[in-house]
């Protein structure tokens, strides 16, 4: 039985929404033409649809590296500015002796927690985004582990002495030292959990209320009390903090990436995973430690004028090592999520590193001077302009280091990064030393030139050949 024309008409006006009522058919010979108009109109707005959805999308994968390592940076700088403001408050409010003890205890704190970490902080980052339904017992595990060694390590160090020369005497507030690296402990991974969920946007919300809560404290606590007063305020946002993003992870975020990104790798067991968490100890041993040893041998055989002149430069140079690492993390994360798309990722962090990098080196080594002077008249030296030039100009060469490191957590094989760190250790180390009394601070970039040369002629080809496996499936 056929159906006349005009009826089709009336069926497809009301499937678009535009039901219309025809009170006669249409002139003989026309219906037909209406109708196929009718539906390739229809089929041109599918397709039309189709186009700007996948555009979409393509956009929201091309830009969601970028929108994490700009929201990495941000939370850096944020927390960085706050810090001085906090300290530089600090240093208006309380006493120089309270300020300078309480800097130390702090600083453990920190150092403490940091090592508390069990390096699960990068492997968050490589490998929550593929964990799918083990993800809250993965970090579960983690967060115990880390608090277990944490508490366990704090205890020791506060009560065995070993702190007598900057922590109170009082039982109460040593307890209260233990129990600050165990929250701070968790406040460090909790970041990373927020990166390997691919949720980096609130990470800069997070630090940044955190340090505007430590400053609207500091003159509350420190009137309270004036020996401990700085260290209260740095410790007591952590409790909120806590709650807030660790609610936000287990009742909100997990569940989403449980639907959304099902596992598509193993987790490694616990042998691997002794084996990624020591390796990744050495690169934090040395990124840790060095900085502090350059400064302690320059103050010792320089002086610390000496060292205020290779400060600022590193201060500099190291605000472009913070965006490296925020693309890196980023980089990681989203390679990790869509291995199908490595190559796409890969282009883009690239394209990204260099789009920042380029112009910055080049600006950084002809204006140097400039820049210097703007900090003070006593920095624009000759040893300090050379100094600027030769750290930007190992940057880099230092993206190259970056980018093989990326590749080696990708693929599970990270011990090279530790033969890596111990050799650039013993490479460094022996350039500055023996320059140090005959270049004085340039010894520091002549070090830094030669390690990152080093290192690029090793690991570019390297880089190049794993580069050459990627692809887009």
């Amino acid at each position: 039985m056929l159906i006349e024309p005009f009826i089709f008409k009336n069926l497809l006006h009301t499937v678009l929404g535009r039901h219309v009522v025809q009170d006669r058919p249409p002139p003989a010979g026309t219906g037909k033409i209406v109708l196929f108009e009718q539906i390739a109109s229809l089929s041109r707005r599918r397709q039309l649809i189709a186009r700007q959805t996948e555009g979409s999308r393509r956009r929201l994968r091309t830009n969601r590296l970028i929108q994490n390592a700009v929201a990495l940076m941000i939370s850096s700088v944020g927390s960085a500015i706050l810090g001085v403001a906090f300290w530089g408050i600090a240093a208006h409010l309380a006493t120089p002796r309270a300020v300078g003890r309480i800097s130390a205890e702090i600083t453990a704190m920190i150092l403490l927690a940091t090592l508390a970490q069990l390096s699960f902080g990068t492997i968050f980052e490589r490998f929550l985004p593929v964990a799918g339904i083990h993800t809250r017992s993965f970090i579960i595990r983690a967060y115990v582990m880390c608090v277990t060694c944490a508490f366990v390590a704090t205890s020791i160090y506060a009560f065995s002495g070993l702190a007598n020369s900057y922590l109170p005497t009082p039982l109460v507030w040593r307890g209260l030292f233990v129990i600050s690296v165990v929250l701070w402990t968790i406040f460090a991974l909790q970041d990373s959990v927020l990166i390997g969920l691919r949720a980096a946007r609130w990470v800069p919300l997070e630090n940044i209320l955190f340090g505007a809560m430590k400053l609207a404290l500091l003159p509350i606590f420190i009137s309270v009390s004036p020996n401990q007063g700085i260290f209260l305020a740095w410790a007591s946002p952590l409790i909120l903090t806590l709650i807030a993003v660790n609610w936000y992870v287990f009742t909100k975020r997990i569940p989403e990436h449980v639907v959304v990104d099902a596992p598509m790798e193993e987790l490694p067991r616990s042998k691997e995973l002794i084996v990624l968490a020591g390796a990744q100890y050495a690169t934090l041993l040395y990124s840790t430690i060095t900085p502090t040893i350059v400064t302690l041998i320059v103050i010792q055989r320089l002086g610390a004028i000496s060292n205020a002149h290779y400060f600022i430069p590193g201060l500099i140079t190291g605000s472009l090592s913070v965006f490296l690492l925020s693309v890196y993390k980023s980089f990681v994360v989203e390679a990790a999520s869509e291995p199908h798309k490595l190559r796409h990722h890969t282009n883009m962090a690239i394209g990204t590193m260099s789009a920042v990098l380029v112009p910055s080196v080049l600006i950084g080594v002809i204006f140097a001077p400039l820049i210097l002077r703007l900090v003070g008249p006593t920095y624009a030296t000759h040893d300090t302009i050379a100094l600027l030039r030769m750290l930007m100009l190992s940057l880099p060469m230092s993206a190259v280091s970056i980018f093989y490191s990326a590749f080696a957590w990708l693929d599970r094989r990270v011990w090279w990064l530790a033969v890596r760190d111990v050799v650039s250790v013993a490479v460094f180390f022996s350039v500055l030393l023996t320059l140090l009394s005959r270049h004085g601070i340039l010894a520091i970039g002549i070090a830094s030139l030669i390690t990152a040369a080093l290192q690029t002629v090793f690991f570019l080809p390297i880089s190049i050949r794993r580069y050459r496996l990627t692809s887009n499936s």
